[in-house]
């Protein structure tokens, strides 16, 4: 019984430690994306502000800029599609992950539970043969 609760132990390590590496990658990548769209949305509030300043002087070069623009905002939006199935996967990961380190875990408070109701009918019988022994030997 000793050797399940070492072996559920360990697995219950073994399950946490994947499970924060998963969810290491999965803030990281959850950072970059929060990056991406904060970039995204400076650089659309930058075209509605900017793009409507035209002087004589930046006339000619006002599409090349919203153009430029359109272009990163384009190359953001790729980037986050890229990114979300990889997301996706890693959010389904953690909660499989999740899942299997709360059943561990109650397999081992199941364990844990019977180890000790065993020590504690194990005494019982010990402290009724004691008494049972008092008992015989007084007169």
């Amino acid at each position: 019984m000793t050797d399940r609760l070492r072996t559920l132990s360990l697995l219950e390590r073994l399950r946490r430690h994947e499970m924060a590496a998963e969810a290491r990658e999965l803030a990281t990548l959850r950072a970059h994306v929060a990056v991406l769209e904060r970039t995204r949305s400076d650089l659309l509030m930058r075209l509605k502000t900017e793009a409507r300043t035209i002087t004589l002087e930046s006339a000619p070069y006002v599409g090349s800029y919203i153009r430029a623009i359109r272009n990163e905002v384009s190359q953001i939006d790729k980037a986050l599609e890229k990114v979300a199935p990889r997301i996706e996967a890693l959010e389904q990961t953690v909660l499989d992950q999740f899942r299997d380190i709360s059943t561990i875990r109650l397999a081992l408070d199941q364990t844990k539970q019977r180890l000790r109701q065993v020590r504690e009918a194990h005494e019982t019988k010990e402290a009724d043969a004691l008494t049972l022994m008092r008992w015989t030997v007084r007169p």
